[in-house]
């Protein structure tokens, strides 16, 4: 699997979570996020779907903090960004994380 395929994976994981359980919702489009990070069209949307579930979950904080992340995208047209942050308020918005033992040779 590609990173990009393992990007629509992850989305698609999401998706089915939806009415089942808002927290492993979250955790696939975090994960979506880790990957879409080198690509700006897959790190522009993830931020959007990280900001419609906070405003299906009415929380207006990570709604707030996504709003301030969108700009943030920009920072993968130059090679930007801080590898595997989840990109929700849970983690600063610069700071990097360890990268899932799954995902760190897709995005290797």
């Amino acid at each position: 699997m590609t990173r990009q395929q393992a990007f629509w994976h992850e989305y698609q994981q999401a998706r089915m979570q939806r009415e089942l359980s808002a927290a492993t919702e979250l955790y696939h489009l975090e994960r979506a996020h880790i990957l879409g990070q080198p690509v700006f069209g897959e790190h522009l949307r993830s931020h959007l779907w990280l900001l419609a579930w906070a405003w299906r979950q009415r929380d207006w904080k990570e709604c707030l903090a996504q709003l301030l992340r969108l700009p943030g995208s920009l920072g993968s047209l130059l090679g930007l960004y801080p590898l595997g942050n989840p990109g929700t308020r849970r983690v600063e918005p610069l700071k990097a994380q360890a990268l899932p033992a799954d995902l760190e040779a897709l995005l290797k």
